[in-house]
Order: C-alpha cells, then structure tokens, then sequence
C-alpha cells in the first residue's frame, strides 16, 4: 500500500470567474505563458505544460475572486515565481494593475496582481518551500 493513497496530495487548479472567455484566456497566456485546454462554450482550462492552474468560467455575476479584511482586498490564489523582480518588472511595463513587491524575509517576497475581470492574485517568490510542479 503506498503512503499517498487516499491522501489530498496538493491543489489540482482553481476556478476563477470571468466576463469574456477569449479575452480572459488570452490575457493569461501573453502575460503567463499558459496554454489553453478544454475549450467549451462556457469555460477553458489553463496550464503549465501539462500541469492544470485554472479552470475559467464565463460568469455574467459581478462576483470575483476576491474578497475583503477590513478595506484590504485579498487574494484566493497565489502563483509562484522564482524570480520575482524580472516578473513584476516585465508586468509592470505592460501596465497591469501591479502591486509593489514586499520583502518579508522568511516569509518571502510578495505582490498582488489583477487580471481584466477584476479578480485578484497574489506572486510569491521563496527560495525555502518546496513546491513540487
């Protein structure tokens, strides 16, 4: 019997609402490099290679992936990235609506990121966690 069975073994994607399908798949591949599975008249499937990271879906409520503490806006989901300067640096140029990086030491660097539904992501850079991708 392996020790992984009948284990949650890690978070498979995320479903993320949005208004416009096309513009929001082809958002996330220029500025991610995500390619594009599983297109249907209702949703499409985002990944890295082979590895699933959202799942979309068309959605005409005003609801996001977002919510609020207090007056901050907070993120359901976080990326990770090993190079997190090159990162902001070149989304920034490209004049999203970027956050500033913060450098919390231990807890690594961090900025937040929206994409064109309104619906808020966090970057994430540590060089101590192991993420298996």
């Amino acid at each position: 019997m392996s020790n992984q069975e009948g284990k949650v073994l890690g978070i498979a994607y995320n479903v993320i609402p949005v208004a416009n399908l096309e513009k929001s798949g082809e958002w996330f591949v220029e500025h991610f490099g995500f390619n594009i599975r599983h297109k249907t008249e209702d949703s499409l499937s985002l990944f890295i290679g082979n590895r699933p990271i959202l799942h979309l879906l068309k959605s005409d409520h005003e609801s996001r992936a977002v919510f609020q503490i207090g007056e901050r806006k907070k993120w359901v989901t976080t990326f990770f990235t090993n190079d997190i300067e090159s990162l902001h640096t070149k989304l920034v140029s490209k004049q999203l609506k970027v956050g500033e990086i913060s450098y919390e030491g231990e807890n690594g660097n961090f900025f937040t990121l929206e994409d064109i539904d309104g619906n808020l992501y966090d970057i994430w850079e540590h060089h101590d966690c192991e993420l298996n991708f």
